[in-house]
């Protein structure tokens, strides 16, 4: 404490000394220089074990990366797999579109030689008039019977009528498929008809059809009935008068 006074009266008596030089050489003398730096000693052992845990992290940052990797591997799979069903899907609507196009021109052209044939007969032998009257569908399951009442286009007079029906089945689900035409006679007596149809998941295409003459009902209406599981899938059908006498 005391030598510290001392420097400070010196130093305060050179700065007050004008033109002095033996002051600044005095001060650069007294004041204290820089300490050198202190290094701490490592131990080596703290070093390795420093070391140890750098090489604990860069393997746990590799093998998560290596992870990562395989997990984008996975996912391409699975979106390259993805797609390709999704092509194969797109495929096969298309060619059943298509099967189903080319069905429903079939049975049109089937249908037109029908309606052909009738109206080509010669007059003398013609003891029918033929019409083109849409029944609709037939109907998928179920035991009870959808009744089509046939329109006045049919007359009262008529003896009977002549009815197509065509059931065609593509790519569905279900078993064996019957489906029942009919027409009261008397009371609950009946005349009808079937069609048979198989319900298989297959890309090709079968169908069944019929021209039936069937006694003209009293009560003006055709008996549609299915009988066997509902079809599911690819399907159509329909049913027509054609003709009457």
């Amino acid at each position: 404490m005391k030598l510290s006074r001392v420097a400070g009266i010196l130093v305060l008596t050179l700065a007050l000394t004008p033109g002095c030089t033996w002051d600044q050489s005095l001060m650069a003398k007294s004041a204290p220089g820089p300490s050198p730096p202190q290094i701490a000693p490592v131990e080596p052992s703290a070093l390795e074990s420093k070391l140890d845990a750098m090489d604990n992290r860069l393997e746990r940052i590799e093998q998560m990366l290596t992870d990562m990797r395989d997990q984008e591997q996975q996912r391409q799979r699975q979106e390259e797999q993805s797609r390709q069903s999704l092509a194969g899907l797109r495929q096969e609507a298309r060619d059943t579109q298509a099967a189903l196009t080319r069905l429903q021109k079939q049975l049109a052209t089937q249908h037109a030689a029908v309606v052909a044939r009738l109206g080509e007969t010669p007059a003398n032998q013609v003891d029918f008039r033929a019409v083109d009257i849409p029944m609709g569908q037939l109907p998928n399951g179920g035991q009870d019977y959808e009744a089509r009442r046939i329109p006045a286009q049919v007359p009262d007079k008529a003896r009977e009528i002549l009815v197509y029906a065509q059931v065609a089945t593509g790519y569905v689900k279900a078993g064996p498929h019957r489906f029942r035409i009919a027409v009261r006679v008397e009371g609950a007596r009946e005349a009808a008809f079937y069609l048979y149809a198989v319900g298989q998941p297959q890309p090709s295409w079968a169908y069944n059809s019929d021209n039936v003459w069937l006694p003209m009902p009293r009560d003006r209406q055709l008996l549609l009935r299915a009988e066997g599981e509902a079809f599911f899938g690819d399907w159509n059908s329909e049913v027509r008068i054609i003709a009457y006498r």
